[in-house]
């Protein structure tokens, strides 16, 4: 059965022909219609065909940066029905010869220099040649239900990169819960993330539904704050470390014009930076919580963050509940439901599963038990069904023997009006095994100090329990990031030593 997920996206680019589509957001640039968008698919995909590139053969793409090159061969990917890996790099990306080893593809399309891996390789200045004096001919739709669309990498920062498998059939699933969400006339999407991941796939839905993708990169506040004035209503997904730098700008102090619909994830966001932001800038909010293997498992309504700012502050520190078509269950270690308020592992179902690691049945078989995906997250159900996160399985800090979970330590040293940001992480120590390290960010106008970090820490004694309370503080400018938005925390704990290591 032909894929829909591709059907559509060519549909939409027939049926909205002289809209505008996908632009670069700078000032006097015009975004290509969607007319012009689909004759360049159908040139990129017929230079890739004679390059061998076909149904279910690998393709593998490799880009210096968020370009429109990104989202235009990756449609002519999809239409092609190939097997699509794509790395957009930044100054944290590492492992990009074991990915381009691993993932197996027949051609490799690269914007800067990449490792020969026995594979051909096509510049892509030089694919974009030949596009140009190529025909755009019409092309069927080649992809399959339920042939693979991407391998889509991990971080692998605790080890070796995963390259996680879906189909066409699950990503169709992914987007059709969104579809059924939205309608009416739509604001531009302005996409700031990586293409390689949660944005390029935000781009397509937007295609699909006739809307307009602006890219913005690099990410900067100013040119973000102006891209929203000169293109507004916008809509935007953001990671948590970006709403901090937004938030922190005495440039936007009265909010951001332009700015109305907000998504937010790919990290666990500070309750009180989030209701900051909320009440500051208005607008529409929506928090997913998901990851690649599952896709979106939980969300969190524009409904639910206007219950948080009127009377129900604790939402914010939720994930929201299950997204449509996703079951979600909190199990114990002998894989048995736990009640609200229990915390232990996450398990998931839904459509819009990976079909398994590539290329890795062992890890697979680690994660998916008759149909259920092991998130590798820790947390548990309010009575009210919304699902707090308590922390990943593996960044659980061991004190004593008693289970310290680091997110809920984060909020409460984040209340503290000095602190930005705070990241925790475990250490070893003679004494108790493991003990509370923390990381903290100081709010702007209050600088680092011993007698903050002893009242925030105060904060988390009072919030929690002695126990929780951090043994050791440093301060940062900013906190490391993985190149998909999240506290570095292997390189954190590195940083933070061994115990009775001086704070900084």
């Amino acid at each position: 059965m032909t894929a829909r997920y591709v059907t559509d996206l060519i549909s939409a680019l027939e049926r909205y022909a002289d809209r505008p589509a996908l632009g670069t957001c700078g000032p006097g640039s015009s975004p290509l219609t969607y007319s012009g968008l689909l004759a360049l698919v159908y040139r990129l995909a017929g230079v890739l065909a004679d390059r061998g590139v076909a149904r279910g053969t690998g393709l593998a793409c490799v880009f210096g940066g968020n370009r429109a090159e990104v989202v235009q061969v990756r449609l002519a990917a999809h239409l092609l029905g190939a097997r699509l890996t794509q790395i957009v790099t930044d100054p944290s990306t590492h492992g990009v010869e074991f990915v381009l080893r691993d993932c197996r593809p027949h051609l490799v399309v690269h914007d800067l220099p990449v490792p020969d891996t026995g594979a051909a390789r096509l510049p892509l200045d030089e694919l974009l040649r030949a596009a140009a004096a190529g025909e755009a001919k019409p092309l069927p739709v080649r992809a399959g239900e339920d042939d693979l669309a991407r391998v889509t990498y991990t971080a692998g920062t605790t080890g070796t990169p995963k390259g996680v498998a879906s189909t066409f059939r699950a990503l169709a699933a992914r987007t059709d819960g969104r579809r059924s969400r939205e309608g009416g006339e739509r604001p531009t999407y302005l996409s700031v993330t990586s293409l390689a991941q949660r944005s390029g796939g935000r781009c397509l839905e937007e295609l699909r539904s006739g809307g307009r993708v602006e890219l913005l990169a690099p990410f900067t506040t100013g040119e973000f704050a102006a891209a929203c004035r000169r293109l507004g209503p916008v809509s935007t997904y953001l990671m948590p470390s970006m709403i901090y730098r937004l938030l922190d700008d005495p440039a936007l102090a009265e909010g951001i014009r332009g700015l109305s619909v907000i998504s937010y994830g790919a990290a666990p966001v500070l309750p009180e930076r989030l209701r900051q932001a909320v009440t500051r800038w208005g607008g529409r909010w929506q928090q997913g919580y998901g990851m690649n293997e599952a896709a979106v498992i939980c969300r969190l309504t524009p409904a639910d963050h206007e219950r948080a700012v009127a009377d129900r502050p604790e939402l914010l520190a939720s994930v929201g509940r299950p997204a449509p078509g996703v079951e979600t269950e909190v199990r114990d270690d002998r894989n048995r439901p736990l009640p609200a308020g229990r915390t232990g592992q996450v398990w998931i179902r839904s459509a819009a599963m990976m079909t398994g690691y590539w290329n890795r049945p062992d890890l697979t078989a680690e994660v998916i038990r008759d149909g259920w995906l092991r998130t590798g997250d820790l947390g548990h159900l309010d009575p009210d069904g919304y699902l707090h996160l308590d922390d990943r399985a593996a960044d659980v800090v061991m004190v004593d023997g008693d289970n310290i979970y680091c997110l809920p330590v984060e909020a409460a040293l984040a209340r503290h009006p000095g602190v930005a940001q705070a990241v925790v992480v475990g250490r070893t120590s003679p004494l108790t095994g493991e003990e509370v390290c923390a990381f903290l960010v100081p709010a702007p106008g209050h600088p680092p100090s011993p007698t903050t970090a002893a009242e925030a820490c105060d904060l988390v004694t009072r919030t929690l329990s002695p126990a929780h309370r951090p043994t050791t503080v440093h301060w940062l400018k900013d906190v490391p990031l993985t190149h998909q938005g999240k506290p570095d925390k292997p390189h954190l704990r590195v940083m933070a030593g061994p115990s009775g290591a001086a704070s900084t």
